[in-house]
């Protein structure tokens, strides 16, 4: 391995603000990289990679840096590969309702420019607020309304990416059905870097309602009293109810009037409730204010038994989808994580780690994933023979 020669290869290449000296920003788990590679263009992203595989050096790719605590630790980074720049398009297609994204366009941005053509990118992922398009993509972060408009990778039709041998590709032709075998773009899509680079995807978008409203309620509703409801997404927070509406007026007062015959609630609207609606899906106070976040998925109807008894600070749930967010400010033992794994598995779920202390990420696999590990290790000798991307980060540490 000669990260001199990569970087001395590199430096012939590419301009000459493509490589940096590195800052405590891009420390991931106490590892900091040797150098920081910062491509332009996605010409000289390819170049950066040929060579950092040729010498068989360690890269992590980042654009806004705001996941870096997700994952595991890494078992090698050599070199942050920062893509702040390499990609911003943002192209929408009114006719088609898809859109073409770069992976350096920040998700603020998309939503600023789809809304002035009233249109939108439907989801609701968590650090919205501070993320890129490439990070939300790869790793496949999604929020409430993926209960009405699936999830990010289900949106997605087409992605760019560059492998780590440098080579350019595309997986997907923009149509919906447009494979008989294995969805290769499906797996880029939330395998976290581990594979490949995206650095542009083409997805569905949709059209902004008539009518937006966001319903605030005290306590919690039953589940099949709110499916009911027909919200499209909902979201309770520390035991807020928070229930999302849209379509035409007619439609969408009716759905509040059913709401008022079961629960009384403040009601928001326009640019006001989506607002609101983004910024609570966003979670930023859960993963700025807390040292631990747990995220428990199960089967929609058991997703109160996997969480009672469970004593958190900070509690997001989306029981139309599952799931939860259980923030904790005190660093969790092992043996507390293991117990509720043990019981989130017995009932169909699992619980990824999605931030934690460095002595706790140390001991266990973060995902806490069991199954497929080894059809996942295969995917990866594949794409990535070499362990060039994200080595040591992904499920089982590959």
């Amino acid at each position: 391995m000669s990260l001199e020669k990569a970087i001395r290869i590199v430096e012939g290449e590419v301009s000459n603000d493509s490589i940096r000296e590195p800052s405590p920003g891009y420390v991931i788990d106490g590892l900091t990289p040797k150098v920081v590679f910062y491509p332009r263009d996605v010409d000289e992203l390819s170049i950066m990679m040929k060579n950092i595989s040729k010498e068989g050096l360690k890269v992590i790719p980042m654009v806004n840096r705001s996941k870096l605590f997700l994952g595991n630790v890494p078992k090698g980074y050599d070199v942050a590969l920062d893509l702040g720049r390499v990609h911003r398009v943002i192209e929408p297609d009114l006719e088609e309702m898809v859109g073409v994204f770069g992976v350096s366009a920040s998700l603020m941005d998309v939503r600023r420019e789809l809304s002035r053509l009233n249109r939108r990118l439907p989801i609701d992922p968590p650090l919205s607020s501070r993320s890129s398009i490439g990070g939300v993509f790869s790793c496949n972060l999604f929020g409430p309304l993926a209960y009405t408009f699936m999830s990010t990778r289900d949106i997605t039709l087409r992605v760019r990416a560059v492998m780590p041998d440098g080579t350019i590709v595309r997986w997907g032709t923009g149509m919906i059905k447009d494979v008989a075998g294995y969805n290769i773009k499906r797996l880029f899509i939330g395998s976290c870097g581990s594979l490949g680079i995206i650095y542009e995807v083409m997805t569905r978008i949709a059209a902004i309602p008539e009518v937006i409203s966001v319903a605030r309620l005290n306590g919690e509703l039953d589940l099949l009293v709110m499916r009911r409801l027909k919200p499209v997404g909902a979201v309770v927070i520390n035991g807020t109810t928070y229930l999302r509406f849209e379509g035409v007026k007619e439609e969408v007062e009716y759905r509040l009037g059913k709401l008022s015959e079961v629960s009384r609630s403040d009601v928001f609207y326009g640019g006001e409730a989506d607002d609101l609606w983004y910024r609570l899906t966003s979670m930023d106070e859960l993963f700025d204010n807390y040292t631990t976040v747990l995220k428990v998925i199960t089967p929609q109807y058991v997703l109160g038994d996997a969480l009672k008894g469970v004593r958190a600070d900070y509690v997001v749930k989306m029981p139309m989808l599952g799931e939860a967010y259980l923030g904790f400010r005190e660093p969790l033992n092992l043996d507390f994580i293991n117990s509720l794994r043990t019981r989130v598995s017995e009932l169909g779920g699992y619980v990824i780690t999605m931030k934690a202390p460095l002595d706790v990420k140390r001991n266990i696999d973060v995902w806490g994933l069991q199954q497929n590990l080894d059809i996942m290790a295969k995917l990866k000798s594949v794409f990535d023979p070499g362990n060039t991307m994200c080595y040591g980060r992904f499920v089982g540490g590959i």
